[in-house]
């Protein structure tokens, strides 16, 4: 994997982490700091980030129509759902003991195992992003499947994607009903994945940027995250106020990478990559609980929030990454040793 790749990883996760450090100090203080709250709301771009690397990982790691479709799926699935499965039930006791609601009907339970739209946020509450992985990896093991030639898989992936769009948009409203899938299989947020595959096709081609051309394009994609504060990331659309930038950095990293700049920068920051999932998942759980053993917050000065706010993100940094070197790589490799055996053995009784 590219280190530069696993540097964005570490960027995104972190960026989520940290926004909602600041947001859960926020909301536990008498004093508001709705500056600091809505400054830190820009690292919900960090899913954006996550979704174009997403794009991009699969393509990389699946360079030619000779990838097995039913070893990807048994990779993803190891690299998914055990971690997930293990903080979700860890998420039970927590929210008993934090007071916080647990899925009230057995579809919301259903969709919550499985991370279906409907309920893949009733344990982890940023479990909606891993609905659209889940979804992503599925069309993409059907296009290796299908024995597509890698140019044919990710113009496939492009043409499903606008397709569904336009018939959500312009035919059929997407609802909430059939397990909220019509939504999400509509939804424009698809088209970063898109993007981020068509970046990891030239990146196979060995096709990258100048290295004055990819310093631009990330100084204009930190630029145009900024833009999004300044014209209000909530007043418009995500997919193109974080989305674009999103794919610039992309670009940009990689071809720097290519080109051999900033190659220890990326090579620090690509342990907490390694680890960025843990984070994901852990920080959802962890900080609500951390701040549930802090007392009332009262007369906080900006510099003591701030402080607060960061202590608890490194907190959560720290402990991911203990939870990924001991427990997740272990997970992940016996959960590939299982599937491995089991379809090694029915292949052997046919």
């Amino acid at each position: 994997m590219l280190y530069s790749i696993q540097a964005l990883r570490a960027i995104a996760a972190s960026a989520v982490a940290l926004r909602h450090s600041v947001y859960f100090v926020d909301i536990s203080s008498t004093d508001a700091f709705p500056v600091s709250n809505y400054i830190s709301g820009l690292g919900s771009a960090g899913v954006h980030i996550f979704f174009v690397v997403s794009g991009f990982i699969m393509m990389w790691t699946n360079q030619d129509s000779s990838s097995n479709w039913r070893s990807f799926l048994r990779k993803r699935f190891s690299r998914i759902y055990p971690s997930y499965w293990l903080i979700a039930a860890l998420s039970i006791p927590a929210a008993l003991y934090l007071g916080a609601q647990l899925p009230d009907t057995a579809e919301k339970w259903f969709g919550a195992f499985f991370l279906l739209p409907e309920g893949a946020s009733s344990l982890i509450f940023v479990g909606w992003t891993l609905a659209y992985e889940v979804y992503f990896y599925l069309l993409f093991a059907l296009a290796l499947a299908l024995g597509l030639p890698a140019f044919y898989r990710v113009l496939w992936l492009t043409v499903f994607f606008v397709a569904s769009i336009f018939v959500g948009v312009f035919l059929i409203p997407p609802s909430m009903g059939f397990m909220g899938l019509p939504k999400l299989v509509t939804s424009v947020l698809l088209l970063e994945f898109a993007a981020g595959a068509w970046i990891g096709w030239m990146a196979t081609r060995g096709l990258k940027a100048t290295v004055s051309s990819a310093s631009a394009m990330i100084l204009i994609a930190a630029a145009g995250f900024g833009l999004s504060l300044w014209l209000g990331y909530k007043q418009y659309p995500s997919v193109i106020l974080w989305g674009i930038p999103s794919i610039l950095l992309v670009i940009g990293c990689i071809s720097l990478e290519a080109r051999g700049v900033g190659q220890r920068f990326f090579r620090w920051l690509s342990p907490l990559g390694d680890s960025s999932y843990a984070l994901y998942l852990i920080h959802a759980i962890l900080i609500p609980l951390l701040m549930a053993f802090i007392p009332q917050l009262d007369d906080l000065s900006l510099f003591v929030f701030l402080t607060l706010s960061f202590a608890i993100f490194l907190i959560n940094i720290l402990i991911s990454h203990l939870y990924f070197l001991y427990v997740e790589r272990r997970l992940v490799r016996l959960s590939n040793q299982l599937l491995a055996e089991k379809t090694s053995a029915r292949h052997r009784s046919q």
